[in-house]
């Protein structure tokens, strides 16, 4: 079974206001990680969520961080979403990429090293490690890194087994994989 994560929790401060209620195309950003994940193959879909944003993701299934993990950035989003939700793996999507779309993540669910704790996307300049399939054993691991103070994606995955593919296997046209940090930019 594999349960898709839209990473919706963030600060978005360079943006001004929360990305997952962002548009494109008269539709919400968050609303196109969710869909992106459930019809590129995933069999639930949750978003981590800021608190005071719960009610706003009609009826998905939206959760918050645990308590004491707080704050602590995407890994405190996965790792609480792995808590609450049993799966055998997951794929994780930031709400903040709304290019990526069923077929990207259709692929990287296919493509996903099963022996890898962690599959996740690069291009040749730079890796994308949020947009990724994680084994659903890592909940225990995640969560001593932040009891530890360790809120780094990057560090987390050089700690583990990772396997980084190449984006073009995903989708030749790299553009998808943009990340909005701006308002102007989508």
């Amino acid at each position: 079974m594999t349960t898709g994560i839209v990473l919706a929790g963030g600060l978005s401060r360079r943006f001004g206001s929360p990305k997952a209620f962002a548009e494109r195309d008269g539709r919400l950003f968050w609303e196109l990680a969710h869909d992106a994940l459930l019809d590129g193959g995933c069999d639930h879909v949750i978003i981590s969520a800021r608190p005071e944003h719960l009610g706003r993701y009609g009826g998905a299934d939206a959760i918050t961080d645990h308590p004491e993990v707080a704050g602590a950035g995407p890994l405190a989003g996965i790792f609480t979403a792995m808590k609450l939700r049993q799966s055998d793996e997951f794929a994780v999507l930031p709400c903040d990429m709304p290019g990526i779309g069923p077929m990207e993540v259709r692929k990287l669910i296919a493509l996903a090293d099963e022996d890898a704790d962690v599959t996740a996307v690069r291009t040749k300049d730079q890796p994308i490690p949020l947009f990724s399939v994680w084994n659903g054993a890592l909940a225990d691991l995640i969560g001593e890194a932040l009891a530890r103070g360790e809120r780094g994606v990057m560090p987390f995955l050089a700690s583990v087994e990772t396997e980084w593919i190449d984006a073009r296997e995903l989708n030749p046209d790299l553009s998808v994989f943009s990340n909005m940090n701006r308002p102007n930019e989508h």
